[in-house]
C-alpha cells in the first residue's frame, strides 16, 4: 500500500507553515494571524476526517491550535512544523475519541449499527455454546487468575485491586496466557 500524500496545498504551505511558526516561537507576534489562517482549514480538514465527523473536527482542530500556539517555544525550527503540529491535531483526536468512549457516547448513526448487531437465533446458539466452553476452561485456572480476568473486564474501577497499573496489568497478562493453555488443553486447539 502506498503511503498518504499529504494535500498539494499543504506541500506548497510547508515552508511558509516552517517560517511562521519559527517567527512565532521567536516572540513575533505578527506571524500569529497568517499561522492561524495557514493552519486552520488544513487541520479541520485533517480532523474530520480522522474522527469522521465535522462537530468533532472542529473541537479537536480548536483544541489541537490552542496547543500548537501555546507550545510554539517548544518547536524545534531544525525540524519540519507540520509532522509537529499534525501529532497535536492526532493527540487531540485521540482524547476526544477517548472522552466520548468514557461517557459511552453513541451518536444516532452508531445506533443503526448496533442495532443492526442483534444476535440472531444461530449466534445466540454459538454465544451460548462459547460461555459453556469458557465456564469449562476456568474451572481449571487458578481462582486469582479468574478474579484477575473478572477485574480486567469489570466496568467497576472499585472492584480492582489496590496495585499499581503495570502490575496488575502484568496479573492479566499472565492470567490470559494461563487461560490460552488451559482453552488449547480442554477444547483440543493447535
Amino acid at each position: 500500500m502506498e503511503p498518504a500524500r499529504p494535500h498539494p496545498r499543504a506541500r506548497a504551505a510547508r515552508p511558509e507553515i516552517d517560517d511562521l511558526l519559527r517567527r512565532l516561537a521567536d516572540g513575533e507576534r505578527a506571524a500569529f494571524q497568517p499561522l492561524f489562517d495557514a493552519l486552520w482549514p488544513l487541520l479541520r480538514r485533517f480532523t474530520t476526517r480522522f474522527l469522521g465527523n465535522e462537530a468533532d473536527g472542529d473541537d479537536a482542530a480548536q483544541q489541537a491550535l490552542l496547543k500548537v500556539f501555546a507550545r510554539a517555544r517548544e518547536y524545534d525550527p531544525d525540524r519540519e512544523a507540520l509532522p509537529w503540529i499534525l501529532t497535536i491535531a492526532t493527540n487531540e483526536c485521540r482524547t476526544l475519541r477517548k472522552k466520548h468512549l468514557r461517557r459511552k457516547e453513541v451518536g444516532s448513526e452508531s445506533l443503526d449499527v448496533l442495532a443492526a448487531r442483534q444476535a440472531s437465533p444461530e449466534q445466540a446458539l454459538i454465544l451460548r455454546d462459547l460461555r459453556t466452553a469458557l465456564a469449562d476452561v476456568f474451572t481449571e485456572l487458578r481462582s486469582e487468575d479468574v478474579d484477575t480476568l473478572a477485574c480486567a473486564v469489570s466496568d467497576d474501577r472499585a472492584e480492582r485491586p489496590e496495585l499499581p497499573a503495570a502490575t496488575f496489568r502484568k496479573r492479566v497478562e499472565r492470567a490470559l496466557d494461563r487461560l490460552r493453555l488451559a482453552w488449547r488443553a480442554k477444547h483440543d486447539v493447535l
